[in-house]
């Protein structure tokens, strides 16, 4: 705020000797040298997306759905915040204003255009009565599909997700667990327009999906490496150039899963073994000639393992006897009995039970 004059007892324009006095100007005149410099709205757009409400004035958006207001008021605030920055004035000013926004009419009626009046009051000294201005606005509405709803219509997409197994197809169980570990996730970007998959496959290969953002893409990779213990790598393809000159990529995320999967049959120094987990670091495995549970280097296991599920020769049992040392065993198949020691059988397994398992090598091993 400017300081009161302390030169002269006299406005140096009209003379009067009526104080108080600024710039050596009374009120009046200094009303008249130093009016209000303001940049008036005399329109502006309201642009609705009809697809999800969104609202766009000038550079402002807002997500309406994300809101407790009702439309009327989200424009109000909207339109009266645009009006007040488009102003661009250095002077503390205060501001009443007055509308005929109702939502009835945009929703019911298709209304397309209401006013909004601004009164703007500034006050330079605390002994000067308060400048005073008004003007209108015309506020057009128009209905126009926002940025994001118009990209998800057209299949607009940043990334791709691809999930493989490291040199073998995936189980079924890991394709059923990916995509419910891929379900639940999206539940958490419900609220996010701009976080959605299309055309998520499942086939021989794999997994595909293409996905809205990379940020999504890349949120999903990570979370499915840390569920399977797969490894994940990325890929940049040329897309497109932008208008200002800015190469535009497509990135393929690649999380490949373990070599082994969980419940995978395979050799390793000499005995067979089923895996139970595998880490980033270690393989668990359950020994099929005696069941004890072993934990192993996984870089080790997937050198020198070798997978046995497509040789061996699934089969059902049942435990006919169970006595210290010994147990007889009849294949369902055939119904042969035959004797086997007591530590091939899977713990707490008793007699009349009926187990499942394998041949392999013309000799039966037995699963949980």
């Amino acid at each position: 705020m400017i300081e009161i004059s302390e030169r002269g007892r006299f406005c140096a324009i009209c003379g009067t000797m009526n104080g108080p006095f600024l710039d050596n100007l009374c009120e009046n005149c200094y009303k008249k040298e130093n009016p209000l410099e303001i940049k008036k709205l005399d329109s502006l757009q309201v642009e609705i997306c009809p697809e999800c409400g969104t609202l766009k004035i000038l550079r402002n958006r807002v997500d309406t759905w994300k809101r407790e207001e009702n439309l009327e008021e989200i424009i109000r605030e909207v339109a009266r915040r645009a009006i007040i920055e488009k102003l661009e004035v250095d002077t503390p000013l205060q501001y009443e204003f007055e509308d005929d926004i109702e939502e009835s009419k945009i929703m019911n009626y298709g209304v397309k255009e209401f006013s909004a009046k601004t009164r703007i009051y500034a006050k330079p000294h605390k002994d000067f009565s308060e400048f005073e201005e008004s003007f209108t606005t015309r506020l057009k509405m128009k209905r126009a599909i926002c940025d994001e709803c118009s990209k998800y219509k057209t299949g607009y997409y940043e990334a791709i997700l691809q999930v493989r197994g490291e040199d073998r197809k995936l189980t079924q169980k890991e394709e059923e667990d990916i995509e419910a570990l891929i379900e639940r996730m999206m539940k958490q970007y419900d609220e996010a327009r701009m976080a959605y998959i299309l055309d998520l496959d499942v086939d021989q290969d794999g997994i595909t999906a293409k996905v809205s953002t990379k940020f999504l893409a890349e949120s999903l990779a990570k979370e499915i490496k840390g569920f399977s213990a797969g490894k994940i790598s990325v890929a940049y393809e040329h897309k497109t150039t932008s208008r200002d000159g800015t190469d535009v990529f497509t990135n393929t995320y690649l999380v490949k899963l373990p070599v082994f999967a969980k419940g995978t049959i395979l050799e390793f120094e000499k005995i067979l073994w089923v895996v139970k987990s595998v880490s980033e670091q270690q393989i668990k495995m359950e020994s099929l000639e005696n069941h004890e549970i072993r934990h192993h280097d996984r870089k080790r296991v997937e050198s020198r393992g070798r997978k046995k599920d497509d040789e061996i020769v699934k089969r059902e049992y049942m435990i006919v006897s169970k006595e210290k040392n010994a147990i007889v065993i009849m294949a369902m198949d055939n119904y042969e009995n035959f004797e086997d020691n007591v530590e091939r059988l899977p713990p707490k397994k008793e007699e009349g039970e009926n187990i499942t398992g394998f041949i392999y090598d013309d000799k039966n091993y037995y699963l949980e």
